[in-house]
């Protein structure tokens, strides 16, 4: 079975931060069921979000960095080309163009603008939950 492509929004790695629970990564990644997929944008989106004094209390620089050094091991980075601004929050809107650029399997997030959306392209938008019930 090939692995299939994810894109996990901003707002699950700053919850993964913030419990400490890995599980989906170690269940997941680490078995080759995901590919983990990322843009220049989304990694940036992270640092920015991540950075945020109101976390602080919650996790580390050091935390920081040792998730953006275990991205190397596990995800892929993809230049976007892509233009598309469908999304009713324009913030997210880089997030379905590298769905559609990556041809992503799933883009999984919190977010009810982009959960509304249910799909772009052959890319279908869910939450972790139910992604995690797919595979």
């Amino acid at each position: 079975m090939r692995s299939k492509k994810v894109i996990l929004d901003t707002n699950l790695w700053i919850s993964f931060l913030i419990t400490k629970n890995y599980s989906f990564i170690d269940k997941f990644v680490e078995n080759q069921k995901v590919t983990l997929i990322f843009s220049k944008e989304l990694i940036q989106e992270f640092l920015t979000v991540a950075t945020r004094p109101k976390f602080q209390k919650y996790f580390t620089d050091q935390d920081i960095q040792k998730l953006l050094r275990s991205f190397d091991n596990f995800a892929k980075i993809i230049e976007t080309t892509s233009n598309i601004e469908i999304c009713r929050d324009f913030k997210d809107n880089f997030l379905l163009n590298l769905a559609i650029d990556s041809k992503a399997d799933f883009l999984v997030t919190g977010d009810n603008d982009l959960l509304e959306l249910k799909k772009i392209e052959k890319t279908k938008i869910l939450t972790i939950r139910e992604l995690t019930e797919r595979i």
